[in-house]
Parts: structure tokens; C-alpha cells; sequence
């Protein structure tokens, strides 16, 4: 995924079945790829499979293949789909990597909705979470709430009184917190959950970038570039830029080979 710009994919559940999904998805790239569904492949040990789609360039100037095209699996992830389901999605689309399919070869495989969508909307908007909450900045909001308090009732607390009391009071707020509160207050985070958004936001990082070495890549609508397929956190293509000016194939690579001409 982008992590600069907002993905914009519907809510898990959006969607009645994963049908429904592609049909919504096709019907948006309709206008800049020939689609072809259902397509039959092969895996190397003779089983047969199928793959939603395979997609090719309507327009093929500006891609880095002689015969730009790639395969689609669409997911329509219920809000309670297990960490287990999604990874064997991943697993899938992996194999799908390593088939011959019918009229195209091997192909990379793009999955959309993005596997890590489910990490990273708790990563949403998580610079507004970190805020140091044990701070100067949060005894001074004490000592004005005392002071506020105080004037209620006709009352011009001193400052020693007023320092004291928010002392007490921040110790206490502190003295409530669990360990794991407090330790990431401390961390700079305005709380635990805050602290967790991050790591998610960490660990899809690198997760994407394990994908695209297994060129497995993200078909994923974005805030500022449209639907756009990403891989290993390189736009490789999208409906308001085209393809991507650096020379990326979407053809899987071969060992530690990178795939650019």
C-alpha cells in the first residue's frame, strides 16, 4: 500500500459476496483493461485452479512489458475474518504466482482488497494520537482546569497551591494507569492503542515488501491517485498517473532476478 495517501476501499462487509466485490472493481477498470474472468491455469505439479481475473492494458504505451498483463484475486473480508483466513489468501495468491495460465504463462498476481487493509486501518490517523501526554504541556492544562475550577466559586487559587494540586492530580492519573498504559504515555503515545497503531503500521510496511519479492502485489482505490496497483510500495500503474515512469515488470521474478528492462 501507499502509506502517504488514504486508501479508499469500502469497509469490510460493503460488499454482499466476493462477486459482488469484482463486479464493482472490474466495472471501474473496465474502461482501461480488457478483462477476461475465470481464467483456468495450471500449478506446477499438474493440479488444475482458476484465478478471478487477468487484466491487460487497453493501451499499452508506457508499460515495461512486451505484453503487459497480470491476474486479479479478489477477498471480500468479513470485519471478523480471522488473521489465519487472511494469510492463507496470501498463501494463495503465492502459489497463483508459480502457475501457467491458459493463454498468458505466469503472471503476478495482484490481490484487492489489500491482505494488510485490516493493519492499517487501525494505523489510521495516527499522528493525531501521538501527543505527549506526560508532559510540561499537560500539567500547565492541569493547573488552568484548577484554576478554572477554583474561579467557579469565587476563588484565586495561589500558584503554589495551584502547582500542588496538579501534581497530585497528574500522579494520579498516572498511579490508574496499567503497565501498558503507562509505559507507552511514556513512549510519547496518547495511549496503548496508539502505540499498537504504529506497529501495525511497521509491520504492513514490511509485509508489503515481502509480498512484492514474491510478486505478489495491491490493487487498492487511493485518495489522490485513483485505483492504482501497487507493489512492494511502487506504483506501477494508476488511472490518473498511467503507468509508472520507472521500469518495473509486472511479470513475477525469477529467484532474486529484478524484473526491469
Amino acid at each position: 500500500m501507499r502509506y502517504g495517501q488514504k486508501a479508499l476501499l469500502p469497509e469490510p462487509g460493503t460488499f454482499a459476496d466476493e462477486k459482488a466485490l469484482a463486479a464493482f472493481v472490474l466495472g471501474k477498470l473496465d474502461q482501461w483493461f480488457h478483462i477476461e474472468e475465470q481464467v483456468p491455469g495450471r500449478y506446477w505439479t499438474g493440479e488444475q485452479t482458476r484465478i478471478d481475473a487477468v487484466l491487460r492494458p487497453r493501451e499499452s504505451d508506457g508499460w515495461h512489458d512486451e505484453e503487459p498483463a497480470f491476474a486479479v484475486e479478489f477477498k471480500n473480508l468479513a470485519p471478523n475474518t480471522s488473521t489465519g483466513e487472511r494469510y492463507s489468501w496470501v498463501a494463495q495468491a503465492v502459489g497463483y504466482t508459480q502457475c501457467q495460465w491458459q493463454g498468458y504463462g505466469r503472471l503476478g498476481v495482484f490481490l484487492c482488497p489489500s491482505p494488510l487493509t485490516w493493519l492499517l486501518s487501525r494505523a489510521d490517523e495516527i499522528a493525531a494520537f501521538r501527543q505527549r501526554l506526560i508532559s510540561p504541556e499537560m500539567l500547565a492544562k492541569e493547573r488552568e482546569r484548577i484554576r478554572r475550577y477554583g474561579r467557579q466559586f469565587g476563588k484565586e487559587y495561589s500558584d503554589s497551591y495551584v502547582d500542588a494540586e496538579a501534581l497530585i492530580a497528574h500522579r494520579h492519573r498516572l498511579g490508574e494507569m496499567t503497565y501498558e498504559e503507562f509505559t507507552a504515555r511514556a513512549d510519547g503515545y496518547a495511549n496503548a492503542e496508539a502505540r499498537e497503531r504504529e506497529h501495525d503500521l511497521r509491520m504492513a510496511k514490511e509485509l508489503t515488501h515481502l509480498l512484492g519479492q514474491l510478486s505478489v502485489g495491491e490493487l487498492m482505490p487511493y485518495e489522490d491517485s485513483g485505483w492504482t496497483l501497487m507493489r512492494s510500495e511502487s506504483r506501477l500503474w494508476s488511472e490518473h498517473e498511467g503507468p509508472a515512469t520507472v521500469r518495473y515488470s509486472l511479470r513475477p521474478r525469477i529467484g532474486s532476478q529484478r524484473r526491469r528492462h
